[in-house]
């Protein structure tokens, strides 16, 4: 099977998308993390088309090799885009099942498209979800990001050191050929280039750590009151995003349940591959 990429224009830039495997009435949309391009969800895509799942995935701006836009003021651009995206190529009179997951940061941006387009939405999986309080665990990444918006240069030492620790959760990537793609992608071909990183600090800033008015608690409680099944994974060894968030938005989300991962870290679905995609697979049968 192959994964072929292509781009369409939006209102707001030309974005990069795949649109995998025979039309059919459930439709999965990804949305991948703060950092990290569609390529992430290749192995998961191959594994829900072999289950006659029909996968889009899409690079956010900013990210991968979608425009860069500026300044980011709102997570609402990426919520706006996928909405966009969605209807462009599934429209919404069509009888059919749109299945939301986001891993990280694109797990409060699938949870707020749900809300938006609430009564298309069949299921929502959250997979190693930002959306509450909470810090990324790497000064060297918020250092690069305020020297950057400081001085207009990046720093090369600080910028090394965000690669080798993306270089180095990555050994963590069970499959060979996914970690080297990865690798090769983030790290050998320059994806830390001056826009990505005014992106990625754009949109870490356009959360302000949903603290006060940025809050999203009443984005996970009206999921619960709209009664769209949620699926919550996280990993006990997260170092990224706490894996007690997961645990409040499953007490904040009614019709939600979560199951939490010995072991795992951040990188998740990557990690485990074969359990993760098992029971993600389950859960979207079951909605």
């Amino acid at each position: 099977m192959e994964i072929i990429d292509r781009f369409t224009s939006l209102k707001l830039g030309r974005v990069r998308y795949s649109l995998t495997g025979e039309s059919s009435r459930n439709l999965v949309v990804l949305m991948h993390g703060l950092t990290t391009p569609k390529e992430i969800f290749d192995d998961l895509t191959e594994v829900l088309v072999s289950k006659n799942f029909q996968v889009l995935a899409f690079d956010f701006y900013g990210r991968g090799l979608s425009d860069h836009i500026q300044p980011i003021e709102s997570e609402k651009v990426y919520v706006d885009q996928a909405i966009e995206l969605i209807e462009k190529f599934i429209p919404f009179q069509s009888d059919r099942n749109i299945h939301l997951l986001g891993y990280s940061a694109g797990g409060s941006i699938a949870s707020m498209v749900a809300v938006e387009i609430e009564n298309l939405v069949s299921s929502l999986t959250l997979v190693a979800s930002t959306g509450l309080p909470y810090s990324p665990t790497s000064p060297a990444l918020f250092d690069m990001l305020e020297t950057v918006y400081s001085n207009g240069e990046i720093n090369e030492e600080l910028k090394k050191s965000v690669e080798e620790l993306i270089f180095n959760e990555f050994q963590l990537i069970k499959n060979p050929d996914t970690r080297e793609k990865l690798i090769d992608l983030i790290v050998e071909r320059g994806f830390w280039n001056h826009d990505t990183i005014q992106t990625v600090r754009g949109h870490l800033k356009a959360t302000g750590g949903y603290l006060g008015d940025s809050s999203i608690d009443h984005i996970f409680e009206k999921i619960g009151y709209l009664n769209i099944p949620t699926f919550i994974l996280s990993g006990e060894k997260d170092n990224w995003v706490n894996p007690e968030a997961g645990r409040k938005m499953n007490s904040m989300i009614t019709s939600s349940k979560i199951l939490e991962f010995e072991g795992i870290s951040h990188w998740a679905f990557l990690q485990e591959p074969e359990i993760y995609s098992e029971k993600i697979i389950d859960f979207l049968v079951s909605t």
